[in-house]
């Protein structure tokens, strides 16, 4: 059988080190832009940059991709060769010879541009489309300013959206535990719409260091500790918590500590168009994280 090697465009620093550790593994799951494949408890994206690049990626170009996806199946297996920089497959090789690391880096602000933020919440208040929980950002975003005692029902999402707020600024223990059960693995797809909306809070967590250490560990402990999301959710969501992110979330929440609010407007649209909603629900998850800050500020300023 011939052997095809393909060879990288650019992978995260994070990936060498990640294969090192865990040199044997097998295609987890594939669909049209790439694949995953599984290294130990570990996954590791193989394909386009299409969603950005991804914090544990390692980039082709798109006919490239194509190809690859047609030549592996779920279940093959994966062997790292340390000497050569390769990832070898049944049919084919992915070397990381001539690719470049990338680092998409999180640059923290002790000020976030209020310019900024009145820019972002000016451009969700224009999204007709409701997340992937089925929420209107405007609605919310209305009722949110209407009010600070809202009255939503209680098996409404918007409800869990409160509920989260006080749990990050209260750091009661039952309410992080409740809402995060709500939302963690809520919603459909590989990265449901809740993980994805928990990934935009923490990417704007992460410039700003608003929330208290409790909601990450609290994080943690239960993607780590139970069966409560998808495998894809939850390499996401570890990524989250080590401070690494995919490049159209760090290019959306570095604007607001840079208050460039061109780059902002630049940014916006690349992460919005991700997934049926998964860049809605991040985008989402960073307005969340704005309202808490904001809190946050205003208790420091009483």
């Amino acid at each position: 059988m011939k052997q095809y090697t393909l060879y990288g465009e650019g992978y995260s620093y994070l990936v060498p080190l990640l294969l090192t550790k865990n040199s044997s593994g097998f295609v987890h799951s594939r669909f049209a832009n790439g694949f995953n494949i599984k290294m130990e408890d570990s996954l590791i994206f193989i394909g386009t940059d299409k969603n950005g690049h991804l914090p544990f990626g390692i980039h082709l170009p798109k006919e490239l991709t194509t190809f690859a996806v047609s030549s592996v199946n779920n279940g093959d297996l994966v062997q790292w060769n340390e000497q050569t920089k390769s990832i070898e497959l049944p049919k084919l090789t992915i070397s990381l010879d001539k690719a470049i690391p990338f680092n998409n880096q999180i640059i923290p602000s002790s000020q976030i541009s209020e310019d900024c933020i009145e820019e972002y919440i000016n451009l969700l208040i224009n999204i007709e489309n409701r997340t992937g929980l089925n929420l209107s950002i405007r609605d919310f975003i209305h009722q949110y300013y209407a009010e600070r005692k809202q009255t939503w029902d209680e098996n409404s999402v918007e409800f869990y959206v409160q509920l989260l707020i006080e749990a990050a600024l209260s750091n009661d223990e039952l309410l992080l535990d409740r809402s995060f059960r709500y939302f963690l693995g809520r919603g459909n797809g590989l990265t449901p719409s809740g993980d994805d909306m928990i990934v935009g809070l923490l990417s704007f967590n992460a410039v700003s260091n608003f929330l208290p250490n409790r909601f990450s560990e609290k994080i943690s402990e239960l993607i780590e500790g139970e069966s409560i999301t998808t495998d894809v959710a939850r390499e996401y969501l570890r990524y989250a918590l080590r401070i690494e992110f995919s490049s159209t979330i760090t290019d959306v929440v570095n604007a607001f500590a840079t208050a460039d609010t061109k780059k902002l407007l630049e940014a916006f649209p690349n992460l919005l168009g991700l997934g049926h909603s998964s860049g809605l629900d991040t985008l989402f998850g960073i307005l969340i994280g704005i309202f808490i800050y904001k809190r946050n500020t205003e208790k420091i300023g009483d």
